[in-house]
């Protein structure tokens, strides 16, 4: 339990608060989180070859998922996801963390689309970005507000790995469902 609110607080501290308001701002976050936040919650197609589990530093759990992926037609012929858990309504406020680092990086860089979907056709996105993954573990972000409803047990994250020949680590992701009237400026900056 210990590495899960030193996740939120990491995230409540980027977001430019003192300590006492970090702290103030992860147990407060921390009461939103929809799904079980774990390095083990991603599931990898296809398997081959079979990702494995390693220690990882610096990251909540001190574990992560190495992926070796290669170059494929489209972005998502290799793709990690995790499922969301819980329920996500219309107008709600959503915040997915996750944290990854390029062991191997692709030629020209690892760019990887991220998206929170619907698990199955049409898989519908929720939230989706691109992210430059670098040597470094980072902890990444997509926020933005649900269009519509989306039910927990049939929506997803899915990070896309076969933008080039790489290999991925990838930690623990979260994801917050923060309601409605959530002040978006107190939200961290997903940009990068």
């Amino acid at each position: 339990m210990h590495w899960r609110l030193l996740a939120a607080a990491v995230m409540a501290l980027s977001m430019g608060a003192s300590s006492v308001q970090a702290q103030e701002q992860a147990d407060g976050l921390w009461s939103h989180l929809i799904n079980r936040g774990a390095t083990a919650s991603w599931t990898v197609s296809p398997a081959r070859p079979a990702p494995r589990v390693i220690e990882a530093a610096g990251v909540p759990g001190g574990s992560a998922l190495r992926v070796r992926a290669r170059h494929g037609v489209n972005p998502w012929d290799v793709q990690a996801t995790a499922p969301v858990g819980g329920d996500i309504a219309a107008g709600d406020v959503v915040l997915v963390a996750f944290y990854a680092r390029a062991e191997q990086a692709a030629e020209g860089g690892s760019r990887l689309p991220v998206r929170l979907q619907l698990a199955g056709a049409p898989y519908t996105s929720l939230l989706e970005g691109a992210k430059s993954i670098d040597a470094e573990w980072r902890q990444y972000c997509l926020s933005g507000i649900a269009a519509q409803d989306f039910r927990g047990d049939l929506s997803n994250v899915s990070v896309h790995l076969a933008t080039g020949d790489q290999t991925i680590d990838l930690g623990p992701v979260f994801i917050f469902d923060l309601g409605p009237d959530f002040d978006r400026s107190q939200l961290p900056d997903c940009s990068r």
